[in-house]
């Protein structure tokens, strides 16, 4: 006879029960049928067992009889008991099932000659069950805005509201929070769990929640009783997030040189332009890119005669802007007229030099506003601003070049909407318009809705241009070119470049010695540590005083070198505004920053703790990534951040040379390198974390495209 039955083990937690539950086995007669005749009657013996401190409570049921069915050799039959109950004639009494115990149970069958094994011997585990018939029964999870379906539902940035309940009087709280299958729920708390409690016990509760990014969500819910005896296990809600609503308006002042009008989308209308805007000027994403300039002067606006959003409800406004020269006084890029205070206003603050979005406490009287700055300005720079109202939360959030810089949550003093037109380039004042820009402006956008730091960081993010590549594979006439045409570097001393001697051929001649391997890609630099170095000593191609980044690949010749030595810098007349190299004291790579080209600069050097540089294989890629806008730079060596510095910088890049293999101040050159360098790189912005990464392993000849940029 073996008895047989699914049953659940292990991981309490998940098999509780609410009510006394029965079980169920299936016995099995082998001599059913036999050559003798058998026809027996069969009866289930369960045992259900706990343990009370350190003693075993043990209760037995044996249910009735049954005959044995089957037409083979093997006959059987399905017995089933409810735990506690008194099986009429098994001898045994009925008992009282402990709660929040661990409780235990098996089954052996019975043919009224012998008792089979019981269905925990051998390598059988027992089956487990914990009673708590006081624990609140799950709680239900209803929405309106994203039903539990297979259909996506609403958007990012949009609010929606999960009514939960229980059919448990008792019940007077419920846990809960959010999961995703993206890495984006990592604000908010979403992931932790939060309390929301019905107005009277046993009733429903809202919960109030906003998607940061789209895909598939679950919310788990708990119900908790007065007691404190929580539902096991959670509820759960499974429903799918649509990607975030278009905007209510925008322009992309892409419009035609010429033109009178900017013109609108998303439903918004025509914003008429003064006579001080024009149209047709380069744009924030280059030459087939195009904005709007704004001369600075009264003239310098474009009116939309409507407004765009309701200011005192939730909404976010966006805008690409680029300031020629840092205003001295402050600036408005996008506001909306209310009667002598703008309902809002996106723009670049002069008392504190950074980028700003505000909101007036009042329409009419200049009574303070709610603010959040940050981030440098940086002139001559395409910069993407976003700034965010969320009404739900009383929070202001701004967004510059796609980074949440500041987010403030406070009660507002007052909520009040501004019904006037929306302007670009100017803000409404008691005594008329004022903060003409003079700058150029691109892509306002209008949303009713939140922009989430995932969103943000999509619709800003700067895409880095590379401006420059010497793969160093080859050199005519003392200079090895640029990948597209552009200035080469050119070398000087004893540098030149190494290309294995491919006329070797170990088959065809025993004797001779396979070359050594490039560094990376056809060939590399050699540098010999005395004089030997290359440069692109004429202007450019770095703006100003723009974000860039730097990336080579380097290796030592020999293994703790005795004198520091520079794989790259920018030199300047003084100094060198920023370099990397190595530093023999400490047997690490280095970074170093200048805050001037002066006698007497601000000097701010950082050393990688990871690991020492090596003298062997690939060497290891370098990379200085440079973000102006949040005045800081980093070293990251094979594609892991392993400094960084805050850079208090005033050089103007374009009057820097770049130095492959030394340091050069005025006509003074030292710390020469010693070794190999290859792949030579140069980008206008800064390089996230994974575009560095994917820089430290590209292939000899490729570049990261447009789309993983």
């Amino acid at each position: 006879m073996v008895p047989g039955d699914t049953c659940e083990y292990g991981h309490a937690t998940d098999h509780y029960v609410t009510q006394a539950p029965t079980l169920h086995a299936v016995i099995k007669d082998y001599d059913h049928n036999d050559v003798n005749g058998n026809t027996e009657s069969l009866q289930a013996r369960f045992k259900i067992w706990w343990m009370n401190g350190s003693t075993e409570v043990d209760h037995y049921a044996t249910t009735a009889k049954k005959t044995t069915t089957g037409t083979g050799q093997t006959g059987q039959q399905t017995f089933s008991y409810t735990v506690g109950d008194d099986l009429s004639g098994d001898g045994e009494p009925g008992f009282t099932i402990p709660e929040n115990t661990t409780i235990a149970w098996a089954v052996q069958g019975y043919d009224q000659q012998a008792y089979g094994a019981w269905s925990s011997d051998g390598d059988q585990t027992r089956c487990e069950f914990i009673y708590d018939h006081t624990k609140p029964k799950p709680a239900t999870i209803t929405s309106a805005q994203y039903p539990a379906d297979d259909t996506a539902h609403a958007g990012v940035g949009d609010y929606g509201s999960f009514t939960v309940a229980s059919p448990d009087a008792d019940v007077t709280s419920y846990r809960y929070y959010f999961t995703g299958d993206s890495d984006s729920i990592t604000s908010g708390n979403d992931s932790t769990p939060q309390t929301v409690y019905p107005a009277t016990a046993g009733g429903p509760a809202t919960v109030r929640w906003m998607p940061p990014s789209e895909g598939p969500y679950i919310l788990h819910v708990t119900a908790v009783d007065g007691a404190g005896n929580a539902q096991k296990p959670a509820s759960s809600y499974v429903f799918i997030v649509s990607d975030g609503r278009a905007p209510v308006a925008g322009w992309t002042l892409g419009d035609a040189k010429g033109a009178t009008k900017a013109a609108g989308s998303s439903g918004a209308p025509d914003a008429t332009a003064g006579s001080g805007v024009t149209f047709g000027n380069t744009g924030p994403l280059g030459s087939t890119d195009t904005a709007a300039s704004f001369d600075g002067t009264a003239n310098a606006y474009l009116d939309a005669g409507a407004p765009a959003v309701d200011t005192g409800k939730t909404f976010s406004v966006s805008a690409w802007v680029m300031l020629p020269t840092l205003p001295t006084d402050s600036v408005t890029v996008v506001s909306q007229d209310g009667t002598a205070q703008p309902g809002f206003e996106l723009g670049y603050d002069v008392d504190t030099a950074s980028w700003t979005f505000r909101i007036p406490v009042s329409d009419m009287d200049n009574l303070g506003t709610w603010k959040v700055s940050g981030a440098t300005a940086v002139a001559n720079t395409w910069t993407h601003l976003i700034g965010v109202y969320d009404a739900e939360l009383g929070k202001m959030m701004l967004y510059v070049n796609g980074n949440l810089v500041e987010e403030d949550v406070q009660a507002r003093h007052t909520v009040w909407s501004a019904t006037g037109s929306l302007q670009i380039g100017r803000k409404i004042w008691p005594g008329g318009y004022t903060n003409a820009l003079k700058g150029s402006v691109a892509d306002v956008k209008l949303h009713d809705r939140v922009i989430p730091p995932t969103e943000g960081q999509e619709l800003g993010g700067i895409t880095p241009h590379q401006l420059a590549y010497w793969q160093l594979d080859q050199a005519t006439a003392g200079i090895s070119p640029e990948t597209d045409g552009g200035t080469g570097l050119t070398l000087g001393g004893g540098a030149s470049v190494y290309v294995p001697d491919e006329s070797c051929d170990p088959e065809a001649d025993p004797d001779c010695v396979p070359p050594a391997a490039p560094l990376w890609g056809d060939g590399n630099l050699v540098l010999n540590g005395t004089d030997a170095y290359a440069t692109r000593a004429a202007a450019g191609p770095l703006s100003a005083q723009d974000s860039f980044t730097l990336t080579a690949r380097a290796r030592l010749t020999s293994v703790n070198p005795t004198t520091d030595e520079t794989v790259l810098s920018l030199s300047g007349t003084n100094g060198s505004a920023i370099k990397v190299g190595y530093q023999a004291a400490t047997d690490r790579w280095q970074l170093t920053v200048t805050s001037a080209d002066s006698a007497s600069p601000v000097v701010t050097s950082l050393l990688d703790n990871a690991d020492p540089p090596t003298s062997e294989g690939d060497g290891d890629h370098l990379a200085l990534v440079y973000n102006a806008v949040f005045g800081d730079v980093l070293l990251y060596v094979n594609g892991s951040a392993v400094a960084q510095a805050a850079w208090d910088n005033t050089w103007d890049f374009t009057t820097t040379s770049l130095q492959v293999g030394r340091a050069l101040t005025g006509k003074t050159a030292g710390e020469y390198f010693a070794g190999a360098v290859d792949e030579v790189r140069m980008y206008q912005g800064p390089l996230d974390a994974s575009l560095v990464a994917t820089v430290a392993v590209l292939p000899g000849g490729a570049s990261i495209d447009e789309s993983e940029a």
